[in-house]
């Protein structure tokens, strides 16, 4: 006997006989043991909980148990894969392992809210293709066995015992041998990363290859690109220790736009360490994955299925069955997915922008491992023809061609390569022989589809520093920055066009017809929806180096969709304008933004008091709609002060003085007045020259009528 360290946390135990246990599972291991050669186990101890551990799947036996299964005979033979587990395990192991066979159920898939003719049909065709997988009990293919009281005999007389120490004891005929139990934190893994001399820099739309093999070849990465979009990253599928690579590629985590999962196999979604990682990200996925998805996470988390929905931010994405579904608008692309045939519920993708396209048809039956289907009736005409042609009109194709029962033929793929009509395509799972005749997705390959923009530092400065913009997500700003396009206005008004625009230097007014409505400044962000109340919209450039980024429509909706920005912006454009009655004048943008922030608007019924004279004052009003009586109280008798409408503002005498309410202000019909709190008032109004020289020209002039008013030669 003798034990193998394969990898952090996985210690291989050689058994007489040829026989072999492997203690840990963590990612990858098999690909050590292929690389290595290495005989492979048919048991798998898994380490004590957690089963995530050190930002990675510790359970991470999915490839182990297929290779035993398809590549050594398992199945054929009826020998099932051993997975040995702690008893409290039991339940969440045997729930990993139906869904690594089965994928998920029909009532898993309705609870995900999957129409019930995609679950009809996911459910027969995953059947179907999964052949004898489907027919066999799930304890006849894998069998999970427990520990009791620390022991365990296997049944070819082996026996495990968790020592006082923490390591486990393998013991088999009179020979016995020591190793590691727990998980183990892990250090440099003997694979290949991506090297580069400088960050990633993304273009404006194209495709990064991370990784493009299967679970069972040796030194390479699973399935794992990134389409870039607006210079910004989204991640499709996922490759075990994905965190590393994109660290060794520069790609911060605040510029991932999201993570799409395609299908729960381990070679496509190992971005676990993504997903429950250091901050909430955003998975878009179809409901049927995202069942997969959430119940695997809930098994090796130990967390309710509930509880995992809330670590991160899901966008669904409804396929089509005999065609493309729904599009998704997101960051300036589109997005639009397909079921493809698998073993699994599996999403072929096609993400485009400007009209070039990307196009992953995914791990799925093509050719003529489609038309048994089709003669079986077990799919239509309208779905293999649809799924026939998933290859056409794309600028760039990454394509399985693994062969095999359950992937694309590679001779079939190479035969469509010599068709291909000017289209890249790319393949992966690509078997050893077929290398020579297809053209490989080779990892770090970058296709430049749309080039990104070169924006100057004052350009971005603009954007970054916009107070419009802050607390919006950085990947957002970058994605307006090099999604959008640098224009000089002409001199002369010009009509709105479709689209959203952002002063990145000078100024500019917003017309309505003839008459100014708005001045836009360093930073501003317009869109007509802003001001629905203008009909004669036109722009006029006030400075002859005023610059703006347009943002495209799609680009822009999909931005405030995100965000929920729109609100704020609408409560700015609303708000901004009313302050000229205070100053006369344009405040700092900084400005506007604060007080529309901290203001509110407020309605009175006819007849209602807004204040009382002698309460204390802690808010600065302003009549925004509507009309308003003042009247006060002095020397035992009461007179008004008139009546003011839209405009009038009152409560500053209260504020600066720190004192009581000079007067009693009520509604005369229906009114509306901004509020703005006394903190906001003095920050944000007072730290402001010409305000504070205008309200306290107010304010001495009101506090000189009240001296009259309260003079002992005012009395009757």
């Amino acid at each position: 006997m003798k034990a193998i360290q394969v990898i952090d946390s996985a210690h291989l135990v050689s058994l007489p006989a040829g026989r072999s246990i492997m203690v840990g599972a963590p990612p990858e291991a098999l690909k050590i043991l292929v690389l290595w050669e290495i005989p492979f186990p048919s048991v798998v101890v898994l380490p004590p909980d957690p089963l995530y551990a050190y930002g990675i799947n510790q359970a991470s036996f999915e490839f182990l148990l297929y290779n035993h299964m398809f590549r050594l005979g398992g199945l054929q033979e009826r020998r099932p894969f051993t997975v040995v587990c702690q008893p409290h395990q039991r339940a969440r192991v045997e729930d990993l392992i139906r869904h690594m066979l089965r994928g998920p159920s029909d009532q898993e898939m309705a609870a995900f809210r999957t129409p019930a003719h995609h679950r009809r049909q996911l459910l027969v065709e995953t059947t179907v293709v999964s052949g004898e997988v489907s027919k066999l009990r799930l304890d006849q293919m894998a069998q999970v066995v427990t520990f009791s009281e620390g022991g365990l005999d296997l049944p070819d007389g082996t026996h495990l015992s968790i020592l006082p120490t923490g390591e486990l004891e393998v013991r088999a005929d009179g020979e016995a041998i020591t190793v590691p139990y727990a998980a183990a934190r892990r250090e440099q893994l003997p694979l290949y990363f991506a090297d580069v001399d400088t960050p990633v820099h993304g273009p404006k739309f194209g495709l990064q290859i991370i990784g493009s093999a299967s679970g069972f070849s040796g030194a390479e990465w699973g399935s794992c690109f990134i389409v870039w979009i607006n210079g910004q990253a989204l991640i499709i599928d996922g490759t075990p220790y994905l965190g590393d690579h994109l660290r060794r590629l520069g790609i911060e985590d605040d510029h991932i736009l999201g993570y799409l999962i395609t299908h729960n196999h381990e070679d496509h979604a190992n971005a676990i360490g993504q997903l429950v990682g250091r901050r909430p990200v955003t998975v878009l996925t179809s409901p049927p994955v995202m069942a997969g998805l959430v119940a695997r996470l809930s098994a090796l988390l130990d967390c309710p299925e509930k509880e995992v929905v809330r670590l991160f931010k899901w966008v669904p994405l409804q396929p089509g069955m005999n065609g493309f579904g729904d599009p998704l608008h997101w960051f300036g692309a589109e997005i639009r997915t397909w079921y493809s045939v698998h073993t699994l519920p599996t999403l072929g993708v096609d993400v485009s922008m400007d009209g070039k396209h990307i196009r992953m048809p995914g791990d799925t039956l093509w050719g003529r491992q489609l038309e048994p289907l089709l003669e079986q009736k077990v799919i239509s005409p309208q779905r293999y023809h649809f799924i026939q042609h998933t290859y056409d009109g794309a600028d760039v194709i990454v394509a399985d061609a693994g062969g095999g029962p359950i992937h694309p033929d590679p001779q079939e793929v190479s035969e469509l390569v010599s068709h291909s009509g000017g289209c890249q395509l790319m393949v992966t799972h690509v078997p050893e022989f077929a290398r020579p005749i297809l053209p490989t997705a080779e990892p770090g390959t970058v296709v430049e589809l749309i080039p990104r923009a070169i924006r100057s530092p004052e350009e971005a400065m603009a954007l970054f520093g916009s107070p419009v913009l802050r607390g919006v997500a950085e990947r957002w700003l970058l994605g307006l920055l090099y999604g959008g396009e640098v224009i000089d206005p002409p001199e002369q008004p010009i009509p709105h066009y479709e689209g959203a625009f952002v002063v990145l230097s000078g100024s500019m007014t917003l017309l309505d017809g003839e008459s100014d409505a708005y001045l836009l400044q360093r930073g501003d962000v317009f869109h007509p929806s802003l001001i629905p109340a203008v009909a004669d919209l036109k722009l006029l450039s006030t400075a002859t180096w005023t610059r703006l980024l347009h943002i495209p429509e799609d680009l822009f909706q999909a931005f405030v969709r995100d965000t929920g920005i729109a609100k704020s912006m609408e409560r700015l454009y609303r708000t901004r304008n009313w302050w000229r009655a205070v100053t006369a004048e344009e405040l700092g943008l900084d400005t506007l933004v604060a007080l529309s922030q901290l203001s509110r608007e407020r309605a009175y019924h006819s007849g209602a008091q807004i204040v009382s004279q002698r309460e204390p004052g802690q808010t600065f009003y302003m009549v925004i709609e509507g009309r308003i009586t003042v009247s006060r109280e002095a020397n035992g008798r009461a007179r008004s002060l008139g009546e003011h409408g839209p405009g009038y503002y009152f409560g500053e005498i209260a504020l600066l003085d720190e004192a009581f309410r000079t007067d009693t202000v009520r509604a005369v019909d229906e009114v509306r007045v901004l509020e703005l709190p006394a903190r906001a008032f003095h920050r944000h109004l007072m730290d402001i020259p010409l305000a504070r020289h205008r309200i306290c020209r107010v304010a001495a002039e009101r506090r000189n009528e009240l001296n009259q008013d309260n003079s002992p030669s005012s009395n009757p």
